[in-house]
């Protein structure tokens, strides 16, 4: 694949937008447009819900950077957002959109999303967006800034031109990825893949499944992590309370930690490296009653356990001949494996597909991932394809049978 180059079209926003009359007509050219590219600055260290400090939009010529802070809404922003009509490109937007979404209520539609789309299309992934900057534009950025104080004002130039540099590339990209994608016949694949990125961001966090973000050993028990999902809301919940992130109230290693001794006094809680002892009078008894609820709950209310993989040595020996199926499969369509499963599911699959279950729920199975995936893997552990593999330069060709 050739790598278009282009160089800076602007060197600085042209307008500073402060005011709604501003945001407004600047949303009129942007609607005449068709397309633009967004990305957002924020901080997300001090607060429950992250600060949002600064929009940027970038069309083929023009940069401009909206002020938050100075607006008592976003509203006609929200509007051209939610329009499937007008594409709006990111890179890695998820918590953007999300963070747009909390301040305009309205689902996002229409986005590409460069890092997603890279993938589908063989480059990377998860790759950062100077590394594709670099790939299609062969400019090197720096990024200096991407921890600043983006509530002083004024900005300081470096980082208005850190800001200006972190949007001003993805109209060039996107043409060059969605050019891709046409030649590919992956446009609807695409459209699938930034439809559930939309969705996911504009669908609030389930404080009980806060506690599938938290990394524990196998040996944790059914009842310990019952008490783990327990513990992970109720830090959810006091977290909003006191407007401040979950992980700064109490780390996910005390969580673990509580989760695993599952402690009957709250002196137990002292002794817990990363338990904030000043704290144990006010979480202690919340902690402790937790823990009891819990245990005079009945198993069948306890999370499911994760998936066990099949560790006989027949069991492994498909496991891993399906995920090297599966790398194949993707990669010969230039397609990046992470991008449709991770090993763990695939292998999951496999250990289903090997007893004969239904996996026509698991999300390999659906969607654009089936066509793209599913069916050939299905296909392949049942015996009825072989993958045909030839290298082409860089790039390997697959070919079913």
């Amino acid at each position: 694949m050739s790598k278009p180059h282009t160089h800076r079209t602007a060197a600085k926003p042209a307008e500073w937008i402060h005011s709604l009359g501003a945001l407004a007509e600047l949303c009129t050219r942007l609607r005449a447009a068709g397309r633009f590219g967004i990305d957002t600055e924020f901080i997300g260290e001090t607060s429950y819900w992250p600060i949002l400090c600064l929009i940027q939009i970038s069309t083929d010529h023009h940069v401009d950077l909206i002020d938050p802070l100075a607006l008592p809404n976003l509203d006609p922003l929200g509007e051209l957002i939610a329009d499937p009509g007008i594409v709006k490109i990111c890179h890695a937007g998820e918590q953007d959109l999300a963070i747009l979404y909390r301040h305009g209520g309205r689902r996002p539609a229409g986005v590409w999303d460069t890092q997603l789309l890279a993938g589908l299309i063989g480059i990377g992934y998860p790759l950062s967006y100077g590394k594709l900057v670099e790939y299609f534009c062969g400019v090197n950025l720096e990024k200096a800034h991407t921890y600043s104080e983006w509530r002083r004002r004024p900005l300081t130039p470096a980082q208005l031109e850190y800001a200006v540099d972190d949007v001003l590339y993805l109209p060039s990209m996107e043409r060059a990825i969605s050019q891709r994608l046409t030649e590919l016949n992956r446009n609807n694949w695409a459209t699938a893949l930034c439809d559930e990125l939309c969705a996911s961001a504009s669908t609030p966090p389930d404080p009980r499944q806060m506690y599938l973000k938290i990394k524990v050993s196998k040996s944790f028990g059914p009842l310990q992590m019952a008490v783990l999902q327990a513990l992970a809301a109720w830090r959810e919940q006091i977290a909003f309370e006191h407007n401040m992130p979950a992980r700064t109230l109490l780390p996910d290693t005390v969580l673990r930690d509580i989760a695993k001794l599952m402690p009957q006094r709250i002196q137990v809680l002292n002794r817990l490296e990363d338990f904030p002892h000043r704290e144990r009078k006010s979480y202690g008894p919340a902690i402790m009653e937790l823990i009891r609820q819990v245990k005079d709950s009945p198993p069948e209310s306890y999370p499911p356990p994760p998936h066990e993989l099949d560790d006989s040595p027949d069991g492994r020996s498909f496991e891993e001949t399906i995920w090297a199926a599966a790398q194949v499969i993707c990669l010969g369509q230039s397609v990046c494996t992470q991008l449709v499963e991770s090993q763990s599911r695939v292998m999951a699959l496999a250990d289903a597909l090997r007893a004969g279950a239904d996996v026509s729920g698991h999300p390999v199975m659906q969607g654009w991932r089936y066509e793209c995936l599913g069916r050939h893997l299905e296909a392949f552990a049942h015996g009825r394809s072989q993958l045909n593999l030839t290298c082409s330069g860089s790039r390997m060709q697959l070919r079913l049978q």
